[in-house]
């Protein structure tokens, strides 16, 4: 039994690590996303670059140095940026596990400046990433950086790309602001907005009901036929039997899990990417589907990329979650 259990062992070590050399063909699938795909001039541009495993085993790599990553800036087929020039590193060996099905994530940001340190100008950027020591990995996406000029479709909120998208939703008749004319985007999203948010997506008009499911919802609530209707058709429900606390902040994933539902969009068999979405989560597919198709990204943590599907969805998150999962569905 021992000598069964040593030579099982060794093959096990001699499979996780016949990675470990320098090679182009490994189970790895890299991905690289902007922030965003728009940019007026002398933004920053924040990469997330992640690296998944799509093997059974945990593969390690090896680097010389404390470089795992490269990556340069394109302008047509001119590079005008690499990042690792003129760079110091640590020169150390370092290691990087990715285990089995998961993924390893890198955030860097970009100031818009090429190699010799001059201010880019206005075009049609594309960025690409690659692991270092010849791993390859390589992985690519197109931004533009623009001069927009705009009129803000609310007073407070001045960021062009938040925006813009929201004069499509408003123009689409899915967003509306406060009475007072303001967004607040910095302010959590409710149940009840929520729902609103996706039955309007949806081109549902609710009907007039003249009675509430809910004994926290009076008819005379702003939000009343929205949730009356979703609820007959199945699209959000009650936290219990009498009761939808319309005015409880959503949370991220419940927010996404709701959206990807509602919009039909969930694969199958999609994998969450991130550390904090476990199997298990009720948004899992959902969750890992919108990652899939661009519609929501995450935040890096000691090469562990986090969704935090826990914590409360700001409106403007919600907006340009929104906004992506519509231009998917078209």
């Amino acid at each position: 039994m021992k000598k069964i259990l040593v030579v099982f062992l060794v093959m096990f070590m001699l499979f996780t690590s016949m990675f470990e050399g320098k090679s182009a063909n490994l189970p790895l699938v890299g991905k690289v996303v902007t922030d965003r795909n728009e940019y007026a001039l002398n933004e920053t541009v924040r990469f997330l670059y992640t690296i998944t495993n799509t093997s059974d085993s945990p593969i390690t790599l090896k680097f010389n140095t404390s470089q795992i990553y490269d990556f340069v800036v394109m302008k047509g087929n001119t590079i005008i940026f690499k990042w690792g020039i003129d760079r110091m590193f640590a020169q150390v060996i370092t290691e990087v596990t990715v285990p089995a099905h998961g993924t390893r994530a890198f955030s860097v940001s970009w100031d818009m400046v090429d190699t010799k340190g001059n201010k880019v100008g206005v075009g049609t950027y594309t960025v690409k990433f690659y692991l270092v020591n010849n791993y390859g990995v390589e992985a690519t996406t197109n931004f533009t950086i623009g001069t927009p000029s705009f009129t803000p479709v609310f007073p407070d909120v001045n960021d062009y790309y938040v925006s813009k998208y929201l004069k499509i939703l408003v123009d689409k008749g899915i967003v509306k602001g406060y009475p007072d004319n303001t967004f607040r985007s910095d302010s959590n999203l409710t149940r009840a907005e929520a729902t609103v948010l996706i039955l309007r997506t949806l081109e549902i008009t609710p009907k007039n009901y003249p009675t509430s499911s809910f004994s926290d919802v009076s008819i005379t609530y702003w939000a009343h036929n929205y949730i009356e209707e979703g609820v007959k058709r199945g699209i959000v429900k009650g936290i219990s039997s009498d009761q939808f606390a319309p005015t409880r902040v959503i949370s991220r994933g419940e927010f996404v899990t709701l959206l990807m539902r509602a919009l039909s969009l969930t694969k199958p068999d999609a994998v969450s990417p991130f550390s904090d979405v476990s199997y298990t989560y009720f948004g899992y597919k959902e969750i890992g589907t919108a990652f899939d198709l661009n519609i929501i990204q995450g935040t890096v943590s000691n090469m562990q990329l986090m969704f935090y599907p826990n914590d409360p969805i700001k409106r403007k998150d919600a907006v340009l979650i929104l906004a992506r999962a519509v231009d998917v569905k078209k």
